[in-house]
């Protein structure tokens, strides 16, 4: 089996943008999905294992751990040094790794991140990984979001019923509108009666029946 691709980084002239900006991190991220059946299919731990270096293979897993808590997720430095003082070895003994037919960057190219431009390394199995992973966060974020929004209109339309205006209260489309205008006008404030009378009242709609 030929290693000739397997053991530096390509040296790619017009760098792809990653797909994950500057900024984005997993800080509560403990575990990332591996796909043992294609790990273990891969060119990758096929090459390893013809010659017995299980150490780079280590290695290798090392390397995708701690690339999960990097900015953005999912990449690592591309400058030796800075991949070092990551992987906590010292920078002589982690270049003799990158010396070894079988590098534990295999796999890994350059690219540019959004935001910054800076020059980093990105791996198309770990990038997948870090993809799936930030969904699910998006997704748990829009859930907490609805979830926050509903309580927050739940507490506006009691409000807005303690102040006199159960006609209103009642209006779904109506609490949905003096919860916007709150929410542009005093975004870190409280909602005391005053501001909600306010906002009524810049709505054009301050009806006291019950």
């Amino acid at each position: 089996m030929s290693t000739m691709n397997l053991t530096r980084v390509s040296d790619v002239t017009d760098l792809p943008e990653y797909p994950v900006p500057a900024g984005e991190r997993l800080e509560t991220h403990s575990y990332f999905k591996l796909h043992h059946t294609s790990f273990l299919e891969s060119d990758f731990f096929k090459a390893c294992k013809e010659i017995e270096d299980w150490e780079v293979i280590g290695l290798a897993l090392a390397l995708w751990s701690k690339c999960q808590l990097q900015d953005p997720v999912g990449t690592i430095p591309a400058e030796p040094q800075r991949q070092a003082w990551m992987m906590d070895i010292p920078l002589a003994r982690w270049e003799g790794y990158l010396r070894r037919k079988i590098s534990p960057l295999h796999g890994w190219t350059r690219c540019r991140i959004i935001g910054t431009g800076e020059i980093r390394l990105m791996n198309r199995f770990v990038t997948g990984v870090a993809l799936d992973a930030l969904k699910w966060k998006h997704k748990d974020q829009d859930r907490k979001s609805a979830d926050q929004e509903r309580q927050a209109l739940s507490r506006l339309r009691k409000s807005v019923e303690d102040i006199g205006s159960k006609n209103l209260a009642s209006n779904p489309r109506y609490i949905v509108m003096l919860h916007r205008w709150l929410l542009d006008t005093y975004p870190h404030g409280n909602r005391t009666a005053v501001r909600i009378l306010e906002g009524m009242e810049y709505l054009g709609t301050t009806d006291y029946r019950r």
